[in-house]
């Protein structure tokens, strides 16, 4: 007797004789026990799905010179038009469909560039560009940008990097990806999604090292100037190899190797730092952030991002201290990362502060009298500052207190660059302070409370007495932490393309000699201790009257310019 099985058109006929059809019976009784063998470690395995059949899995995954005919016979599958749900189908992995990949740029802050390989010329990186296997990507100063590969996993690459694609392919629709990146300088964060199958690859190689990973959370640094490489691993584990060595890098900590040396011992990376995150918006500027000091840390690394998937990077400094300034950025939600770096600079956990929001403009105007401590004689103080270029008004207060519980004066809607006290004050000491309105209506933060004296007039002086003048200007704004310097520049214009005065000075003041009448416009910037200089203030402007002038030439005294930064 012959028994026929009739498949697609495209599935050639076969003929099977009784005692083959037998077997086929034992096969069923025996639920499939011969395809159920133990799998080979070069194996994909898949478990079948309901009206999955052998000829559609063949086609879905396999090479096209590979039959369905072998898939068939490999896994011993008797009936090719049914396959039972839940039994496994175990691949080759030479026999499956290998695909080039892309990685996606997800983001990116300031000027990165790709090469590719039929391009010699250099192309800028932009979000939402895709790049193949073959293609080196550089970031500057103050850049960096994300990829995002086939699997879903992501890369940081941070500034002053080059990492070459040196291989991104996928094994058709199993999942498996082969992701090998080259870091040839600077540094990278990887974020690896568990990786499935045995073909599945995901690793990042130095001139002296490479990490391999099957899902993990690690860092790598290529350090050609040093002639080194490190690898931290922040969760999982990263098999690190170099020197014909390789040692198993668990979480929590890291390695260092030195170029054509074998990796060392891994060593436990410092803990995160308890961050002191501010629990309310940030509105006044310059704002500092503290963490507790660590032992064994000789540096921290301070990162900051527009939300806490840290895709890219808007700040990413090293300080030596254990606090630092954040910069004066616009309203929104940002997020703050700070590790330690310990001796032979392994990086050590994150403090994260996840949610930092920022409140503060617009900026409050400058203050130029009264200054804070000092001493007014009119019973009915005049309050000057200068005009924001951000505000149309502005919203002033007067207090006997500096938490304003007792407020004696306000003006909602203050114009120009002053107003005066509505009556008369008894002597004794009072706080002023004042917030920019802009052209939408909204009121920016205020100054810190300023405090002045109101005391009695002095004695005339007894004639011919002489009279001392310091200078004709004095520009003076709060100061920042121990050892900051300041630029301060005046010009005519706005724009600052002609500063008339640009000097740096160590501390928060500036005697200027003989200014020249008529408007000018100031602006200052902070340069801390590591030489960063931070964004400068909005620009200001205030006026020097002639008569102020001549004064000043005949000895009356100084003026003083009060900023508040």
């Amino acid at each position: 007797m012959t028994y026929r099985v009739w498949g697609r058109p495209r599935l050639e006929r076969r003929s099977y004789t009784a005692p083959f059809i037998a077997s086929i019976v034992l096969a069923l009784t025996l639920g499939f026990a011969a395809a159920a063998h133990a799998a080979p470690s070069s194996d994909w395995s898949y478990r079948v799905r309901p009206k999955d059949n052998i000829w559609d899995l063949a086609t879905r995954y396999l090479k096209p010179d590979v039959s369905w005919q072998k898939l068939q016979d490999y896994n011993h599958v008797a009936d090719p038009l049914h396959l039972p749900p839940g039994m496994t189908i175990h691949i080759p992995i030479a026999w499956l469909r290998l695909e080039p990949a892309k990685a996606k740029v997800v983001a990116v802050i300031g000027e990165a560039t790709a090469r590719l390989p039929d391009n010699a010329t250099p192309v800028p990186v932009k979000a939402g560009m895709s790049f193949g296997y073959g293609a080196s990507l550089s970031t500057g100063n103050d850049t960096s940008l994300t990829l995002e590969f086939a699997d879903g996993s992501r890369v940081l690459v941070q500034a002053n990097s080059e990492l070459a694609l040196d291989r991104l392919s996928a094994y058709g629709d199993t999942g498996m990806v082969d992701t090998r990146l080259r870091l040839q300088r600077g540094r990278v964060n990887s974020d690896v999604h568990p990786l499935t199958g045995s073909a599945a690859r995901f690793s990042v190689s130095t001139p002296g090292t490479i990490s391999s990973v099957r899902g993990t959370h690690f860092r790598v640094v290529a350090d050609p100037a040093a002639g080194g490489a490190r690898t931290e691993v922040t969760g999982g584990k990263v098999d690190v190899g170099g020197g014909q060595r390789h040692v198993l890098v668990q979480s929590g900590r890291g390695v260092a190797t030195s170029e054509g040396a074998a990796p060392g011992q891994p060593q436990d990376l410092l803990p995160a730092p308890a961050v002191a995150c501010p629990t309310g918006p940030v509105n006044q500027f310059p704002f500092e952030l503290h963490w507790p000091a660590q032992a064994g840390a000789e540096h921290y690394r301070l990162q900051l991002a527009p939300n806490d998937k840290f895709e890219a990077l808007l700040l990413d400094r090293v300080v030596s201290t254990s606090t630092a300034t954040l910069p004066d950025l616009p309203d929104g939600t940002y997020a703050v990362r700070v590790r330690g770096i310990g001796a032979g600079g392994l990086e050590g956990l994150d403090g994260v502060c996840p949610t930092v929001s920022i409140d503060g403009t617009p900026q409050p105007p400058l203050i130029v009298s009264p200054q804070p401590n000092g001493k007014v004689r009119d019973k009915r103080p005049e309050f000057r500052w200068t005009e924001s270029v951000q505000a149309v008004s502005y919203q002033w207060q007067l207090a006997s207190d500096p938490d304003f519980a007792q407020v004696l004066a306000e003006q909602p809607s203050a114009r120009g660059d002053g107003t005066r006290a509505p009556q008369a004050l008894p002597l004794g000491r009072y706080y002023w302070r004042v917030a920019s309105r802009d052209n939408s209506g909204k009121v920016g933060p205020y100054t810190h409370a300023l405090p002045f004296d109101l005391v009695e007039e002095p004695p005339v002086p007894v004639p011919g007495e002489p009279k001392r003048s310091h200078g004709d200007l004095v520009l003076s704004w709060p100061g920042g932490t121990p050892g900051q310097r300041y630029h301060v520049q005046l010009a005519r214009d706005p724009q600052f393309a002609k500063p008339e005065v640009d000097a740096t000075v160590d501390q928060p003041e500036l005697d200027l000699k003989k200014l020249k009448s008529g408007k000018w416009y100031v602006r200052v910037q902070t340069i801390d201790v590591d030489g960063y200089a931070g964004p400068w203030s909005p620009a200001q402007k205030t006026r020097i009257s002639c008569v102020s002038c001549r004064w000043a030439i005949a000895g009356g005294g100084a003026a003083l310019l009060w900023l508040a930064l």
